[in-house]
């Protein structure tokens, strides 16, 4: 069953800006097999609507206001408006409606709507033929933006009858808490894709691996088994998108897209302390779950490493703890600007640090990184952690952070720019080696971690982070009156004596 004929319109494809991300999706190829979808949903719903005929452009541009802001509340990325099909049967009847041919006054039906609709939103506009009987749809591609309006009027679909939004204040209200969960995971990255295509260029076995989820033999069970976690959906047409979340987590190669081509983790090995002469340089081309426990293991093999002894063996033993690497370097995939073109998380090594950094700056003060929680991508954060490529919510830093004063390594640094953050992890120091911010910087953080398990820091533990004897009171007793002189840390009782001082952030209080 093919279409005779297929006129198909984009409207405002130019001027689209939207807060979604990555390539837009393709015009509508198979309009026929479309029609045959949409008539297998069991009947109309928030984002589908039949009708035989209408010819009134103003009730049509209603109704793409009102199925735009129904699709967003049920959390669909598109909304159809079927002419040619009976509303309550779905007996296929034809239409007389040509939408190409449709004016409002002198003007063309689709460059009115184009005006009218606000904001711009994607929509095309068909006119085809089905097995002799004439159609025509309008699909409709919501920014997430804002409610959409048209002709200044907000409208939605309340059952079976569209009517003003303004009317119905909790609808209003949901709406625009659903405009803003749109992200650039769900936006799609390749879109009209054969299942041939999807497994050329997406390899599923990771995610089988990871989860330890048995891998179903048929190609059709493992589709939705990535379906299911938001990586392909269903066009409609008989083939899949592929959104932007699928494809950095299972990408054989990100080069295969666009949106996400350049933010696989890039690693620069520098000789010395500057950036003045570079080992070598290694950029990433597969998906997060493809890729991560390679690009672990590959880091991991050329850090600066000591010699020690370990339960009597002698071991080459990297300066860094693992996991505190491995729970940055996640933090920085999970937390970068998608947004942010042509840059992506870059880890750079030095003889005395690393710095992993990324783009798109901290969402939250980095005094408050370690007890605070909020992800710029909460799809990708929790595929991630489900993936087991980083700890549960939030946890990840406080791991670090453990894992650090466990080796009684200077405290990490987090620097929040602009349009950036970056992660310093420092080599071995002594107290001594250690600048006066170094050790301020050890004493808050080692306060923020006795304060997350309901604790107090106090003279003996912040010794004991330091690696240091009793006898070194005094300089502990320095650091910690510095730090209350600057307001880092505050005593947690105001009338406390000094000999069993406790202490808290200074937020805490």
């Amino acid at each position: 069953m093919g279409a005779d004929l297929a006129a198909i319109h984009k409207v405002s494809a130019d001027d689209i800006r939207s807060d979604l991300a990555g390539r837009e999706r393709d015009p509508i190829h198979d309009p026929c097999a479309l029609l045959n979808r949409l008539l297998q949903e069991p009947n109309e719903s928030a984002w589908l609507e039949f009708k035989v005929n209408n010819k009134d452009p103003r009730e049509i541009g209603e109704y793409v206001s009102a199925l735009a802001n129904s699709a967003m509340l049920a959390g669909r990325d598109r909304a159809f408006l079927v002419f040619g099909v009976e509303d309550r049967t779905k007996e296929r009847v034809g239409t007389e409606l040509r939408l190409q041919q449709l004016k409002q006054g002198n003007e063309d039906f689709t460059n009115w709507l184009s005006r009218m609709i606000e904001p711009r939103v994607l929509i095309e506009v068909l006119d085809f033929s089905c097995d002799g009987l004439a159609y025509s749809v309008i699909a409709i591609e919501p920014s997430y933006e804002r409610p959409v309006r048209f002709s200044g009027a907000e409208f939605i679909r309340i059952g079976e009858n569209k009517k003003k939004l303004a009317e119905f204040p909790e609808h209003e209200r949901a709406l625009w808490i659903a405009t803003g969960r749109r992200r650039f995971e769900t936006a799609v990255a390749a879109s009209n894709v054969t299942t041939d295509d999807v497994f050329a260029l997406l390899d599923p076995d990771p995610m089988f691996d990871l989860t330890g989820e048995p891998r179903p033999k048929s190609q059709e069970e493992v589709i939705r088994k990535i379906a299911d976690r938001g990586f392909v959906l269903d066009n409609l047409e008989g083939r899949f998108d592929i959104t932007n979340l699928g494809a950095i987590m299972l990408a054989r190669d990100v080069t295969a897209f666009p949106s996400i081509a350049g933010k696989t983790v890039r690693i620069v090995k520098y000789a010395g302390r500057d950036k003045s002469r570079s080992d070598f340089e290694q950029e990433g081309k597969k998906g997060y779950a493809v890729g991560f426990t390679g690009m672990m293991k590959f880091l991991m093999e050329r850090l600066p490493k000591d010699e020690r002894y370990i339960d009597g063996v002698r071991r080459m033993v990297p300066h860094f703890p693992e996991t505190a690497i491995r729970e940055v370097i996640a933090n920085a995939l999970i937390h970068q600007d998608f947004m942010a073109t042509g840059v992506g998380p870059v880890v750079e090594i030095y003889d005395n640090r690393i710095e992993v950094s990324n783009p798109g700056n901290s969402l939250i003060s980095t005094d408050r990184i370690l007890d605070e929680r909020r992800s710029r991508n909460e799809k990708l954060a929790a595929t991630m952690r489900s993936f087991g490529l980083c700890e549960e919510r939030g946890g990840g830093l406080d791991k670090t952070l453990i894992e650090i004063e466990a080796e009684h390594l200077p405290a990490p640094d987090f620097i929040s720019s602009e349009n950036s953050m970056r992660v310093v992890l420092f080599a071995p120091k002594s107290f001594n080696q250690m600048s006066k911010a170094e050790k301020m910087r050890a004493c808050l953080f080692h306060c923020v971690l006795r304060w997350l398990t309901h604790d107090y820091m106090s003279n003996a533990t912040l010794r004991e982070r330091f690696s240091l004897p009793a006898e070194e009171y005094q300089a502990v007793s320095a650091i910690i009156a510095e730090s209350i002189k600057l307001g880092r840390i505050a005593p947690a009782d105001p009338d406390q004596g000094r000999r069993n001082a406790r202490y808290v952030p200074y937020w805490s209080v």
